[in-house]
């Protein structure tokens, strides 16, 4: 827990441990991108490398956004529950998928990437 993450401080800290997918703690990485943002509800967020989908159900519960979550290493089934257990099925949407495979990303409001950047090599992104 962190004074800097107020947001991020409000999930059991059993939750996050238990859906940790790399070094660093999604919901934080999340919380400090969002700080510069203007997300507003009903938003489009493709959340690119979310990993076991932390990231997508803390920016639907704390900004009530849809959220495509995309992840190539983490099974789109497993996620799903995860997405179940916080009730968020209706406007999250697990992803298995490599990026470049994607369709066009110019109906999203929001592209989250956070550590994905390391693993991408190639993605051109145009509006």
């Amino acid at each position: 827990m962190s004074d800097r993450f107020p947001l991020s401080n409000k999930y059991h800290p059993e939750w996050l441990i238990a859906g940790f997918s790399g070094g660093a703690n999604p919901l934080w990485l999340t919380e400090w991108l969002t700080i510069s943002l203007d997300l507003q509800p009903g938003m489009r967020v493709l959340d690119l490398g979310c990993g076991r989908a932390l990231s997508s159900i803390f920016l639907k519960l704390e900004f009530d956004v849809e959220v495509w979550a995309v992840d190539l290493w983490f099974s789109a089934s497993e996620n799903l529950k995860r997405i179940r257990d916080a009730g968020v099925e209706q406007r999250v949407y697990p992803i298995h998928a490599e990026a470049r495979a994607l369709p066009s990303l110019t109906s999203f409001s929001m592209l989250s990437l956070r550590l994905a950047l390391t693993h991408i090599s190639e993605l051109t992104i145009t509006t």
